[in-house]
């Protein structure tokens, strides 16, 4: 490695195992392996948050659903604000280890901490001081994520220009991200929450949350670096920051280049649709052991094998929307994949209270709440994961040739709080919902009495229907086709004089 008189990065071409490879060929696999990798932390972080921070802070420590969901929001609220300005400042970064990668390091130890801190809270705290710890917490959890998962997602997006190539990389991206989330399913609730003498449903115990978080920050920082080391032989080929405008604050920056995106038809129908259906998707994960406990009334045992069943239906799910995505477009297999999540998630739980579903005890009660509400709900959700990602790296071509700038920290920043907000929102709806029927208030399944059962079913169900037709609707404004993408890259390369 060298350093030029101006500060600029460079690496030496012929370094052993550093790939040459132009950002226009085939990426190298070594280089996606490493980059998929860092999705790890994310789905660690998400899926550890989804499952397990409402039902912690409000059934094990206490608190009231209402502050739980406002606490959820607040972070979402700072988000709002940290996700454009870091994929901002990330666009604007001169650096000699490029854009992205400065942040990707920084981020990785804080990271650790502040989440080993939300689930190990001081004991003995008032609820007041409860909740200022949730939100202090949740809210520098978020933003250390933040600074790694803008960034890399940018990083994505300039890795290739394929149409094809970027699906793959989004499917790779997302596979790592669904084993980083298979582990919080696994590892907590196999292990650090199996039942004890003192607490037979170990769901319950105070103890094992922070056990669990330990592990978990541990494997998030291992991730980032080992993604952050293994990409970095590309920074040379990678896009540079444009000048910036002399007088231009970040700030005004960054408001500037949000309005100018959403000039954009395609970056809006997609930012606003994955945003409605994902906040439902949010809603399913963030009430998922309330759902299994209370509703469902299923055993950590039976959550675990739902939970398997449903990762090995996201893999297949990831692979078999890939291919499709490459046959048809990208915009049908995200409606199909999103119409799929609905019709296997919203059904059962109206059949369950309305009795049409087999009765608890029955042999077919597991299987089928197993079969729907996981492996064939899930299926359909992975259609978006492929899809979205991509999309969006579509679309800074197509920002690109409109304004003649490479802004992928913009739009990326939008995905990361889209992703966020299937957390934020949707875990203020469901600590609502939590709260709204009582469930905040019992300490075992057998606590929840019909009515209960009924309240939360009926709210679940609709609230899911209602928000992922809204979303289907938005998104089908969507208009950025593969034939369209390819006159953009055509008119790009024809400017920048490829031939």
């Amino acid at each position: 490695m060298v350093q030029d008189r101006e500060g600029a990065f460079e690496v030496e071409a012929e370094a052993e195992g550093e790939d040459t490879g132009a950002p226009d060929l085939p990426l190298p696999a070594k280089s996606r392996f490493f980059y998929a990798l860092g999705q790890a932390a994310e789905g660690v972080k998400n899926e550890s948050f989804g499952l397990f921070l409402l039902f912690y802070y409000t059934n094990v420590l206490g608190l009231s659903g209402i502050l739980a969901g406002r606490a959820i929001l607040i972070a979402l609220i700072f988000d709002a604000v940290t996700d454009p300005l870091v994929g901002s400042l990330s666009d604007r970064t001169h650096s000699r280890w490029g854009r992205r990668h400065p942040y990707m390091l920084v981020s990785a130890l804080p990271l650790g901490f502040f989440f080993y801190a939300v689930f190990a809270p001081p004991e003995g705290l008032a609820e007041g001081d409860l909740f200022l710890w949730m939100v202090v917490f949740t809210v520098l959890t978020r933003a250390a994520m933040t600074l790694f998962h803008v960034p890399h997602l940018s990083l994505g997006a300039e890795l290739s220009t394929h149409y094809e190539e970027r699906t793959l990389i989004v499917t790779e991206r997302t596979i790592a991200s669904r084993l980083g989330g298979a582990m919080p399913g696994l590892i907590g609730l196999l292990w650090f929450m199996r039942a004890t003498d003192a607490y037979p449903d170990g769901r319950f115990n105070p103890s094992a949350y922070p056990d669990f978080a330990l592990v978990a920050s541990v494997s998030m920082v291992l991730v980032i670096l080992l993604s952050w080391w293994g990409t970095r032989s590309r920074i040379p080929l990678l896009t540079k920051p444009a000048p910036v405008e002399s007088g231009s604050g970040v700030l005004s920056t960054m408001i500037s280049e949000a309005f100018q995106a959403l000039r954009l038809r395609s970056f809006r129908a997609l930012f606003f649709g994955s945003v409605t259906s994902f906040v439902a998707w949010g809603v399913v994960g963030t009430m998922g052991l309330h759902s299994g406990t209370f509703f469902w009334k299923v055993s950590v045992g039976d959550l675990v094998i739902w939970g398997f069943a449903a990762g090995i239906s996201i893999f297949v799910g990831l692979l078999f929307w890939s291919r499709a995505a490459s046959r048809w477009d990208k915009k049908p297999v995200f409606l199909v994949g999103i119409g799929i999540f609905v019709l296997f998630t919203t059904p059962p739980d109206l059949l369950r209270i309305f009795g049409y579903w087999p009765e608890l005890g029955s042999p077919f009660y597991l299987p089928m709440f197993v079969i729907t509400t996981g492996v064939i709900a899930n299926f359909g959700i992975a259609a978006t994961m492929v899809t979205g990602g991509s999309m969006m790296a579509d679309i800074t071509d197509e920002d690109e040739l409109r304004t003649g700038r490479r802004r992928e920290g913009v739009y990326f920043g939008a995905v990361s709080f889209a992703a966020k907000a299937a957390f934020g929102l949707g875990g203020l709806i469901a600590g609502m919902i939590v709260e709204g029927v009582g469930v905040t208030k019992l300490q075992s399944p057998e606590e929840a009495t019909a009515e209960i059962v009924f309240q939360l079913g009926l709210a679940h169900g609709l609230i899911i229907l209602a928000l992922i037709t809204l979303g289907a609707v938005v998104f089908s404004r969507y208009d950025l086709s593969r034939a369209r993408h390819g006159e953009i890259r055509a008119a790009l390369e024809q400017r920048s004089g490829v031939s």
